[in-house]
């Protein structure tokens, strides 16, 4: 499955039971609704806990935190979780002044999500 916004590119595959999205471009006022619904399917198709690699996704804006905590919320009554990995910098300081490091989970690597999501 793909899907493109005038600003995201947005591609999955699944791994070991995991859902692996990767996003590429910028999460803001254009792309969100795009990438929210994307997760959405995914997590009405049952895929399992998604791990978004954020690696390609080098700005976010308020419309892309939200359209992440309403995929979170909706994965946690299933016991599922959403994990990030490979954030840029940037995105990383977005998150962390909005205060979604503490909501989300936010790891280094794919294989540290892998690992966090096995938890």
């Amino acid at each position: 499955m793909t899907a493109e916004a005038p600003e995201i590119t947005i591609e999955h595959e699944t791994s070991e039971g995991f859902a692996i999205v990767r996003p590429s471009g910028k999460l803001d006022t254009l792309s969100a609704k795009t990438f929210e619904t994307y997760l959405k399917e995914l997590v009405a198709a049952r895929t399992g806990t998604l791990l978004i690699d954020m690696s390609n996704v080098d700005y976010v804006t308020s419309f892309g935190l939200r359209s992440l905590l309403i995929v979170a919320k909706l994965l946690a009554p299933s016991g599922e979780q959403l994990v990030l990995f490979e954030v840029n910098p940037s995105v990383v300081e977005v998150l962390k002044i909005s205060g979604f490091l503490k909501i989300l989970k936010v790891v280094g690597s794919e294989a540290d999500a892998k690992a966090e999501a096995g938890k």
